[in-house]
């Protein structure tokens, strides 16, 4: 089958990095980690597993930074990535192969498979402590275990991932989805999921400000997952793009600011205080500070520059909860230590205790979403097959011009 599979070593990172100073199109050149290659079906490794058939492998931010070589080299996450890897963990696929223990699962199936590759799917028991209480995202065990190391699939050379035909997954990775949902909605679980999930770890309070920092689908489904909650609280969010101002109303965003790359920081900031009646300083060579802010703050972003922001536009003792796919950079931690504010981690999604029940980040998503209560119009946005992946990565590069949120390759193997 061909699969788009991601490998590069320290020579040719540097080299295509330097390249992509000049040309976005270095990163799918014979310079970048990306190959198109004719490599072999997936066989299940035991019996408990299954084969799964791609209808649509979501693109996420987090391959993306991967592509264009936005991570340090030195980040924790290649360290727990086995390569040469096929990428994509956002997925719906239909059930190609059973294991004979892989119980109450069909061929034909359609399902979402989430992607964590923690203690069950790696064969071990008794469990490591996080995933005894459902929080498998925090495994201690992904270097560990009957298969190669690797946080999930499409990031681990055994499973492959959704950037493929076919890839594998454990039985207890696999949420069915509901018959009335097109694949269009389905491939969205991922991301919805994990921006619900950054919510649940801190939700707002009646009555509270909240501010959405960052645009692209984690953001907007932040903003919509605080609806879908029904807090009744403020929420602003800030956008770079036009198209996306309508998105993140239509979410369910109070107050939408749009910050083209023209702005300058200082400018970014005098919005924020005037919109929580707060105060700018300035500092030296640029630097700002805010006296002020808001009670919580979402980085969907996850860049030094976006954590900075966030910990500044957040009121002293507000919280800041870091959503976007962290990186290794300069981060002003000074106001984290000066206004004595709470910094919360969220990564995945995991078991959630919601209304006096105990529920998979999935299965909220689909009900809230089969409730009406979820919006996810306007999402996807582009799909392409996958020999196209290089327009789909220049498009997603471009999304001025595009208007892309989310894209995802479709596999036709009917």
């Amino acid at each position: 089958m061909l699969a788009l599979t991601f490998d590069i070593g320290a020579a040719r990172w540097m080299a295509c990095k330097a390249l992509g100073l000049l040309t976005p199109r270095a990163y799918t050149s014979a310079l970048s980690g990306l190959r198109m290659k004719d490599i072999p079906v997936p066989k299940l490794p035991a019996d408990d597993w299954v084969r799964l058939r791609t209808r649509l492998g979501g693109i996420c931010g987090t391959e993306l930074a991967l592509v264009f070589l936005r991570h340090h080299p030195a980040t924790i996450l290649r360290a727990l990535t086995s390569f040469p890897t096929v990428l994509g963990h956002e997925n719906v696929a239909v059930i190609d192969e059973t294991g004979p223990d892989a119980t109450g699962w069909k061929v034909g199936q359609r399902v979402c498979v989430e992607p964590s590759l923690s203690c069950r799917p790696r064969g071990i028991d008794p469990p490591c402590p996080q995933c005894r209480v459902g929080l498998f995202c925090l495994c201690e065990n992904f270097l560990s275990g009957a298969i190669p190391k690797g946080t999930m699939i499409g990031a681990n050379r055994l499973t492959g991932g959704s950037w493929a035909p076919y890839f594998i997954a454990h039985k207890s990775q696999l949420h069915a989805v509901p018959d009335a949902m097109p694949d269009e909605q389905a491939v969205l679980v991922d991301p919805l999921a994990g921006a619900l999930h950054g919510v649940l770890r801190r939700p707002p309070a009646p009555g509270e400000r909240a501010f959405v920092l960052g645009s692209g689908i984690i953001g907007i489904a932040a903003v919509a997952s605080i609806r879908a909650l029904g807090v009744q609280c403020s929420i602003a969010a800030a956008v770079r793009h036009r198209h996306q101002e309508a998105l993140m109303r239509n979410a369910g965003a109070d107050t939408v600011l749009r910050w083209p790359r023209s702005f300058s920081q200082a400018r970014r900031y005098d919005e924020i205080a005037d919109l929580v009646g707060g105060r700018r300083v300035a500092a030296a060579f640029g630097n700002q500070m805010l006296i002020g802010g808001f009670d919580l703050v979402y980085d969907c972003i996850g860049t030094g520059r976006s954590l900075t922001d966030a910990v500044k536009f957040t009121r002293p003792r507000g919280t800041v909860v870091e959503m976007g796919t962290s990186q290794i950079g300069v981060v002003d931690t000074t106001p984290i230590w000066f206004s004595e504010i709470s910094l919360l981690g969220s990564y995945g999604r995991q078991i959630e205790h919601l209304n006096n029940a105990d529920q998979h980040t999935y299965e909220v998503v689909f009900d809230l979403i089969q409730a009406g209560k979820l919006k996810t119009d306007g999402l996807l946005t582009h799909t392409f097959a996958l020999r196209d992946y290089r327009s789909a990565f220049a498009t997603l590069a471009r999304r001025s011009a595009s208007g892309a949120v989310k894209a995802a390759f479709r596999h036709e193997t009917d």
